[in-house]
């Protein structure tokens, strides 16, 4: 019948943590540098962690206002195409001339609407993508080192 395996103790990169409690000076010092080391890397991922928030804020305002200036230069169009429609509706000798105007203009008017939202969901769904980026790689950095530690 084979041995059972016996169970592993998990090893910290602290010697305290390890259950060592006769710690030699040069351990202590060990010890304490290790830790120094350690600060230092958790405040510069900090510092990263900042520098990332804000390039994703960035992206994310830069891509707002893409869509805002899309959306007021679509709405702009409109209004002065819906002005054109209104004049020319105006303008007919019948009651059908002017209900085809009115359903041609409302048809492509519909087309251009579902042309400039699909844009602009497009470019907000870019600027989502772009917006994320520097975050999953800060993240993905922050898990190598603490991997590194183990």
């Amino acid at each position: 019948m084979p041995k059972a395996a016996k169970a592993q103790t998990p090893q910290f990169p602290f010697p305290m943590m390890n259950g060592d409690t006769t710690l030699s000076p040069e351990a202590m010092k060990e010890g304490m540098e290790r830790m120094m080391a350690l600060a230092s890397e958790m405040t510069e991922m900090q510092r990263e962690g900042y520098s990332a928030v804000a390039e994703s804020a960035r992206v994310s305002a830069k891509g707002m206002q893409e869509a805002n200036a899309r959306s007021l230069a679509f709405f702009q169009t409109a209004m002065g195409t819906m002005m054109e429609a209104s004049k020319s509706i105006a303008g007919v000798k019948s009651v059908q001339e002017a209900v085809e105007m009115q359903a041609n203009f409302s048809k492509a008017a519909m087309e251009t609407y579902m042309t400039e939202a699909n844009a602009v969901a497009t470019l907000m769904a870019e600027t989502m993508r772009e917006a994320a980026e520097p975050l999953n790689a800060h993240a993905g950095q922050f898990v190598e080192k603490l991997n590194a530690v183990k």
